[in-house]
């Protein structure tokens, strides 16, 4: 997730170098199943470790989850609940409230990104997730990948002063922003959580995470945020962040009641 700007490159029609490829995380992995979904190719890749994360069947003695496709919200509760129980099997030294701490976080960040793929990616092959849990640095990666028309082109619908993909991710990571309308009742519904929540427990948690969308990439790690643009551009949107074990200071239920739903006056609209 460090570097993942040095291999753009290889999800180019150009490129036949994957068998070149020796290591990788979720963030590749779920990139390079979008990649050859969308481009209905095969990829060839001289590596058990990666051929099995791509296309092998799930073992339930391994440290990474299922490459998960997401298409729709039909059936994203069920998945994010399967990759919690995975990541969670890893964590043997956690006191009970603290696992239930970790499994309430990590259930809500899984869905909440995965959600966003659902609703907002219009991708051709909608989108792949996968996570793994690291034991050294007693981390967790997870990734959404999509081949969409990511972030510019659907603030665009409610934010037309927005003219690049780095002001439309900079503006989805606040709070209450999303690209569609949103009503229960004919009243707002809470809406637009999704980037944003992650965003502050990632914050909160010292955790890190990068989001690429088409020609844009912004990395947030220790407080502060890198943007690069791409010199070969991803098409659609990838988000993926690491969640560090040592650092569950809240909560989920108090960090819902202080940081998503105590609204006040200089609150972005809802939409």
């Amino acid at each position: 997730m460090s570097n993942i700007e040095n291999f753009i490159y290889l999800f180019d029609p150009k490129n036949d170098q994957f068998q070149n490829i020796s290591w990788a995380e979720p963030i590749f992995i779920a990139m390079a199943r979008a990649y050859q979904n969308d481009e209905e190719i095969s990829l060839y890749i001289d590596n058990d470790y990666i051929k099995n994360m791509i296309v092998s069947s799930y073992q339930d003695n391994k440290t990474y989850s299922p490459v998960e496709q997401i298409v729709n919200r039909t059936g994203l509760e069920k998945i994010s609940s399967h990759l919690t129980s995975i990541m969670l099997k890893n964590f043997t030294s956690l006191s009970p409230t603290d696992l239930k701490d970790l499994r309430d976080y990590l259930q809500y960040l899984f869905l909440e990104l995965m959600n966003n793929v659902a609703d907002h990616a219009h991708s051709p092959v909608g989108g792949y997730a996968m996570a793994q849990y690291y034991p050294i640095g007693k981390k967790i990666q997870f990734v959404v990948a999509d081949r969409g028309v990511a972030f510019l082109k659907n603030m665009q619908l409610n934010f037309t002063d927005i003219q690049n993909e780095e002001a439309a991710i900079l503006k989805a990571l606040q709070k209450g922003i999303t690209s569609t309308e949103q009503k229960m009742y004919g009243q707002p519904k809470n809406a637009g959580f999704g980037l944003y929540a992650m965003f502050e427990i990632l914050k909160m948690t010292g955790g890190r995470f990068v989001i690429i969308s088409n020609d844009t990439l912004l990395r947030y790690e220790n407080g502060h945020f890198e943007i690069k643009k791409l010199s070969i551009p991803w098409k659609g949107v990838v988000a993926s962040f690491e969640f560090f074990e040592a650092n569950i200071n809240y909560k989920m239920d108090e960090f819902t009641s202080n940081y998503l739903w105590n609204v006040d006056d200089e609150d972005e609209d809802y939409f």
